[in-house]
Formats: structure tokens, C-alpha cells, sequence
């Protein structure tokens, strides 16, 4: 199969303004379980080869709070965070009747985080045009993956309300900032990226 630039932003826009037909679409594939959990593991590397090139292409203000941490143990943090809101959406939607499965969960997340990553990359050269025009882009992409994430838990557990879902978005995100702060703190590693 051969992915054309034009379709792959084709279905990044069509995943944030008809989530719900993608996610349904997403959940028909069978991917290996394996291979989500490497796609996991690239989109973590993504994850910080983009914010070294904001870091280097937009320098941050003085003052502001520099990351002392190297690039695979800021790589394995996101990773880490990643799986951890994978269980977490998992487990909260179970708690609320809901019947999606690891997997499925697992597939969503994987296509939600492309989705993410692409459009985070398309602020880069925002920032460097108009930091106002890259603002107001953040702004807007940050409520169409609201609505995208909303909806693929909607999807995920049968859920028939968006309200349920932003329920089991919230209870994902305390419950992984409550196991994240724990492992930490057991690794020794401060919120300044020290041990």
C-alpha cells in the first residue's frame, strides 16, 4: 500500500472532523499487537526529535525551565507516558461499563498520536511566519483533537454520549499523572529531569 502525502493529511483531517467513521474504520484493522507497540515506542522518538527542532528553531525565553534530561531518557519518559494513558483509557472506560478492549485501545491510540504528531509539525513553520498565527493554530488544533480523542473513547467503549466520554478522558489523566508521579519519584527522577 503506498501513502501519498495528499492522502495521509486527507485522513488526518478527516480524523479530526469525522473521528467517530475513523476510529470505526481503525478498529476493522487487525494490527499486530507488536507492531502498535513499536509504533508506540516511534512516536516517542518523534515526540522528541519535534521538540528538538522547536528547541532549536524557536530558542526559549530567558528564565523559562530547561529540560536537563537526555534525549533517550526524555524519549522513555514519553514512552512510558504513553502506555501508561493507553491503560488508563482502558481501565476508566471499563470502570464505566464500557466494552472496548486493550487492544482496540491500543489501535486508536496509536492512530490518534500520528494524527497528533502531524498536526503539531504543521505549527513549526507557523512559529516562524507569526508566533500569533502559530497561538491561534494551537488553539484550534488543541479543540479538533479534543473532539478526535472524545470521540475514538466514544467509539472504543459504545459509549452513546460524548459526556461519558470526557469522563473516562479525565479519570485516564488523573489516574496517569497519580501512577506517573509514583514511578518517578521511585526512580528518583525530579520534575527538572534529575536523578
Amino acid at each position: 500500500m503506498q501513502i501519498t502525502f495528499q492522502g495521509w493529511m486527507r485522513a488526518v483531517w478527516l480524523s479530526l472532523i469525522e473521528p467517530a467513521d475513523i476510529a470505526r474504520e481503525t478498529l476493522k484493522q487487525s494490527y499486530p499487537t507488536q507492531a502498535l507497540w513499536l509504533a508506540i515506542a516511534l512516536i516517542a522518538v518523534l515526540h522528541v526529535l519535534m521538540f528538538a527542532a522547536v528547541q532549536a528553531l524557536v530558542p526559549a525565553p530567558e528564565g523559562a525551565a530547561a529540560v536537563s534530561m537526555s534525549p533517550f531518557g526524555l524519549a522513555g519518559l514519553i514512552g512510558m507516558s504513553l502506555a501508561l494513558m493507553i491503560y488508563a483509557l482502558f481501565y476508566s472506560g471499563r470502570a464505566l461499563d464500557g466494552d472496548g478492549d486493550l487492544h482496540g485501545t491500543l489501535t486508536l491510540m496509536v492512530w490518534f498520536h500520528a494524527v497528533s504528531l502531524t498536526v503539531e509539525a504543521i505549527q513549526i513553520p507557523l512559529v516562524l511566519i507569526s508566533p500569533y498565527m502559530a497561538a491561534l493554530y494551537s488553539m484550534i488544533a488543541l479543540g479538533g483533537l479534543l473532539w478526535c480523542i472524545l470521540n475514538f473513547i466514544n467509539v472504543l467503549h459504545g459509549f452513546k454520549s460524548i459526556a461519558k466520554s470526557l469522563v473516562v478522558l479525565v479519570m485516564a489523566l488523573v489516574g496517569m499523572g497519580l501512577i506517573g508521579g509514583l514511578v518517578l519519584a521511585v526512580l528518583g527522577v525530579n520534575p527538572g529531569g534529575a536523578t
